[in-house]
């Protein structure tokens, strides 16, 4: 695969702990195991080269969100639209991990990639 970046978590610790936290609410660990399918690597994550540049932004601000409310990095990554809005209302640092962690979950759609 070209045109893409790795994340792990020593270099994005905690885009790293948010994109494991959204495998693992969609059952991931599951898979392969008592699930058909193949393993999820819940240690490398793949990024489309379009995402890159929200890379440092998204684990900068997860980090400061994580180490004032651990509560509110969970609800933050896997609660509802409405919960992670209300958060993301208070913390506008938050835009680009928003961004990040949404289209993650949607499987990266090409069309919104930012320009």
């Amino acid at each position: 695969m070209t045109g893409h970046f790795i994340v792990t978590e020593p270099f994005f610790p905690r885009l790293h702990a948010a994109f494991r936290l959204i495998e693992a609410d969609n059952g991931a660990c599951l898979i392969g195991t008592i699930y058909p399918g193949k393993r999820v690597d819940l240690e490398r994550f793949i990024v489309p080269q379009a995402w890159t540049s929200l890379l440092q932004r998204a684990d900068r601000a997860l980090s400061a969100l994580r180490a004032a409310s651990e509560e509110d990095f969970e609800t933050f990554v896997i609660g509802e639209i409405s919960e992670q809005d209300a958060i993301l209302a208070r913390r506008p640092d938050l835009t680009s991990a928003h961004k990040l962690l949404n289209n993650f979950f949607d499987g990266w759609p090409p069309e919104d990639a930012p320009a």
